[in-house]
């Protein structure tokens, strides 16, 4: 996907954006003095003027609306753009190791059609994440956990490591990240994940890293989950969440992060519901 960086701030304009710029240019007759009178959408507008509070944006997989998800090149542009936080995705290898991937097989963002859990580290470092993205973007490697944890020790960043157990090895999982993040500075990091037998796996073997369930609406026993799990947070689909939610979840001593946020209107809403991480493909756009 294209992108264009303003040179003072590092600040990426997105596909759809850059889309935009080349039809007024195209009813301008390439930049001369424009013949009809262009109406800017107000949407469009609000969106790629519209700015929030850093502390308050995570990348979700990186700068994924422009790079391929979940790659060094993805991390790396939403560091550039301002990002303070990266939320990716783990799945637990066939050695032990952990590769920063989402699927539970390989197909949609690089070639084959394995089940990740069936490779080891030396298999995936052979995988191709990029060219799916487009020519540019070929060669991209498919990250592994060590990988990110080395390039987080020389930027500085948080990361959000949500679990992708794919239904089995919760507790092989857990002891397997409590093994790699032995020594890691844990108030950088924490773990999220959907899988609630997971989370208690892992406070046993690594109570000191945060957890977070994940869940598209707020579960009816949340605050039973909650004690039994010790979450720091709840996250949340945006489109489920309302004011008195977040109210009730602060309530319960937890934080409120939703996901994936890419509208002004819907972050316009999350964030004045109260929530304290709004999670998006476009951290570029609204840092």
């Amino acid at each position: 996907s294209p992108f264009h960086r303003r040179a003072n701030n590092h600040f990426f304009l997105n596909t759809r954006l850059l889309h935009f710029c080349d039809w007024v240019l195209r009813l301008s007759g390439n930049g001369t003095k424009c013949q009809k009178r262009v109406r800017v959408p107000p949407t469009l507008i609000e969106t790629f003027t519209m700015k929030i509070d850093p502390a308050r944006i995570e990348a979700h997989r990186g700068a994924s609306s422009a790079f391929p998800e979940n790659t060094m090149l993805a991390f790396e542009a939403a560091h550039r753009a301002g990002a303070l936080s990266i939320e990716t995705d783990m799945s637990l290898l066939a050695d032990g190791s952990f590769a920063i991937f989402h699927d539970d097989r390989l197909g949609r963002t690089v070639s084959g059609d394995a089940m990740i859990g069936s490779l080891g580290a030396e298999d995936v470092r052979q995988l191709d994440a990029g060219a799916w993205r487009g020519a540019e973007f070929a060669g991209a490697m498919v990250p592994l956990l060590d990988d990110l944890l080395d390039w987080q020790e020389t930027v500085g960043i948080r990361f959000n490591l949500e679990m992708k157990c794919h239904g089995t090895r919760q507790g092989e999982a857990a002891s397997a990240l409590a093994a790699h993040l032995a020594g890691c500075d844990l108030s950088a990091l924490m773990v999220s994940s959907f899988d609630a037998a997971f989370l208690a796996a892992i406070r046993t073997t690594l109570p000191a890293l945060p957890r977070a369930l994940i869940a598209g609406t707020l579960p009816p026993d949340w605050r039973d989950l909650s004690e039994t799990l010790d979450l720091e947070a709840l996250h949340l689909d945006h489109e489920t969440v309302t004011p008195q939610m977040v109210t009730d979840i602060h309530a319960a001593g937890m934080k409120c992060r939703v996901y994936t946020v890419n509208k002004a209107k819907d972050m316009t809403r999350m964030r004045d519901a109260g929530v304290d991480t709004m999670i998006t493909d476009l951290p570029e756009t609204f840092l």
